[in-house]
């Protein structure tokens, strides 16, 4: 059977997978990316993953990847999490040169709202929204099948949309009052940590509400009402069918089932309020699926 290799390269882990051209994993293989050492580094390391899971009779390979890609000269742009080197880089074509397939490369969030559209929680739906909540939040669009890129292929860029002008918690990318700086994994330890002092991760900060602490349940019921405007910002201007959300932290109880009664009340248009938003199915093998179909997706 024909299959392709998808790749989900993150800021500390490469996932790759062998996927079929249904859309099915085969097998999966993970190592860090150590992105602190380096561009030499990053490429070695993209490079032992396909080959880790290669096979004879590959087609293609798919690659996600965080930022801002040039999807139609296969050039990764530039993301907060990649080494300052790889600016610019024409990833897709070392790539094709390396392994002889064709290559293509998109954002992994794209990647992530493809999937879940074609083989997941949104199949079946013409208007998808992908939503992303970890150390940061992404977004991604899917209309009729296709993924919306926009002029630049930044579409779907929701984390730095605004949700809080009055906010003082700055962004990744050095704004202030985005939706990623709070409603984050990031922001929701940069809230407590102004509260406290105190350097926690998101699930140690639900931990410690949930025994008690008055500050830790401020902090992830400001994250929660974040995500509701970010949500209703979603519904209000995209109109979709569905909202898929994934990443580690749309586990969170304490986040997700109060942002979702926030949404309800955030609309403006009670028709809103039926807008379908709902957690991500293929978890994290969505990423890699996604990557692989960007060769049907074209």
């Amino acid at each position: 059977m024909p299959a392709f290799i998808g790749l989900d390269v993150g800021g500390t882990k490469i996932q790759a997978g062998l996927v079929s051209a249904k859309g099915m994993v085969l097998s999966r293989h993970r190592l860090p990316t150590d992105a602190k050492s380096g561009k030499a580094a990053v490429l070695a390391n993209i490079t032992q993953a396909i080959r880790s899971i290669w096979k004879p009779g590959i087609k293609a390979i798919g690659v996600g990847i965080a930022g801002l890609v040039d999807h139609e000269k296969g050039l990764y742009r530039q993301g907060p999490n990649m080494p300052t080197e790889f600016k610019n880089l024409r990833l897709a074509n070392i790539l094709e040169k390396l392994f002889k397939v064709p290559v293509r490369l998109d954002n992994d969030v794209h990647c992530f709202t493809l999937a879940e559209a074609s083989l997941g929680a949104a199949k079946g739906k013409r208007h998808v929204v992908g939503l992303t909540l970890g150390t940061g939040i992404g977004g991604g669009i899917v209309i009729d099948g296709k993924i919306y890129r926009g002029r630049d292929n930044g579409a779907g860029e929701i984390g730095h949309t605004t949700v809080d002008l009055s906010s003082a918690i700055t962004c990744s990318c050095g704004k202030n009052g985005h939706f990623e700086a709070l409603a984050s994994g990031s922001a929701v330890t940069a809230m407590y940590r102004q509260k406290t002092g105190k350097e926690l991760n998101a699930a140690d900060v639900e931990a410690a509400a949930n025994q008690g602490d008055a500050d830790a349940a401020e902090t992830m019921a400001m994250a929660a009402n974040a995500l509701a405007a970010g949500l209703a910002n979603i519904a209000q201007t995209l109109n979709p069918d569905i909202i898929v959300v994934g990443g580690g932290l749309m586990r969170s109880e304490m986040l997700w089932k109060p942002a979702l009664a926030g949404f309800k009340t955030a609309v403006a248009y009670p028709p809103l309020t039926s807008t379908s938003v709902v957690r991500a199915k293929l978890a994290d093998d969505a990423g890699m699926i996604g990557a692989a179909l960007l060769h049907r997706n074209k």
